[in-house]
């Protein structure tokens, strides 16, 4: 067996999908070739073993090839910028850039500097995701139910640093766009309450079936965060999320698996631009949504 390839990286961020990125690159069980050479934080860094540098430090490093950028939403435009200028593959959190003008922007540099850009969206390698994928694959989908609810976690509430819902909630719209191709957005509304929000997105798949997307949070502190689908199949399955039993848990948790499909894109520079065509096509989408607030 080959030996790996070892690609120094450095995470930008240590919320809490910073230290689970931090906990992976460090674990006994990370089988690929990705080696955690330091973090860049606000937070004082409390984990053994890892180093803390500066953006420019991590940027200048001959060690670190890679960054994963894991900072709020609206540092991901300018973060992911300057990791290309800098010639390092760039793993970041969802959404890739707040506006769609600028994920095109993005992408185009990473093409002309043979770079790797790579968007998260870890609701796509679920197991209940593969299920519904291979049966949308085989039978049309007549419509969909798809609700997100929460509370305010201090950033997604403020729409200039998040961005408007259906940009901070954009894996929900991954979801269906992987799940059936290209979309058409009838319509969208946003109502602002005095305790908190409530966003929908009426959609059409390619053959006109309807797909309502709605997403909500609460100032509520004792809400908590809850995913519920109903998708019901021309052949008059129906899957309700709510409904399935629980999967067992895989070898990897879904933040390793990622890691792996990033790993494996940087080593053999294997481009995804079918899920760069998704993110972009995502964000296409958001806008229209969200033209009609």
């Amino acid at each position: 067996m080959a030996a790996l390839k070892n690609i120094g990286v450095a995470v930008i961020g240590l919320g809490i999908a910073g230290r689970v990125r931090v906990r992976d690159l460090k674990s006994n069980d990370n089988s690929c070739g990705l080696k955690l050479q330091g973090v860049v934080s606000r937070r004082p860094v409390d984990i053994p073993d890892v180093t803390c540098m500066s953006l420019d430090d991590a940027l200048t490093s001959e060690d670190i090839q890679a960054i994963i950028i894991c900072t709020e939403n609206k540092l991901h435009e300018e973060y992911v910028k300057r990791g290309l200028e800098h010639g390092k593959h760039v793993l970041v959190e969802y959404p890739v850039a707040l506006s769609l003008s600028k994920a095109k922007e993005l992408y185009e540099m990473a093409e002309k500097k043979g770079l790797i850009l790579w968007e998260e969206d870890i609701a796509l390698l679920t197991e209940t995701h593969k299920l519904l994928k291979t049966k949308a694959e085989q039978t049309g989908i007549k419509s969909v139910n798809y609700t997100v609810s929460g509370a305010y976690n201090g950033w997604i509430e403020k729409f200039e640093e998040s961005g408007l819902p259906f940009i901070s909630g954009i894996s929900s719209i991954h979801t269906m766009v992987d799940l059936f191709g290209n979309l058409r957005v009838v319509t969208g509304r946003l109502e602002l309450k005095d305790d908190g929000y409530s966003a929908t997105a009426c959609l059409e798949t390619h053959s006109t079936k309807p797909i309502r997307i709605a997403l909500s949070r609460t100032q509520s502190k004792d809400a908590f965060r809850k995913k519920s689908a109903v998708f019901e199949f021309d052949d008059g399955e129906v899957i309700d999320l709510d409904k399935l039993p629980p999967k067992p848990p895989s070898k990897q948790g879904l933040f390793m698996q990622d890691l792996n499909l990033f790993y494996q894109a940087v080593s053999e520079d294997k481009k995804d631009h079918r899920a760069h065509q998704r993110s972009l096509h995502s964000l296409e989408i958001a806008e229209k949504i969200h033209s009609f607030f």
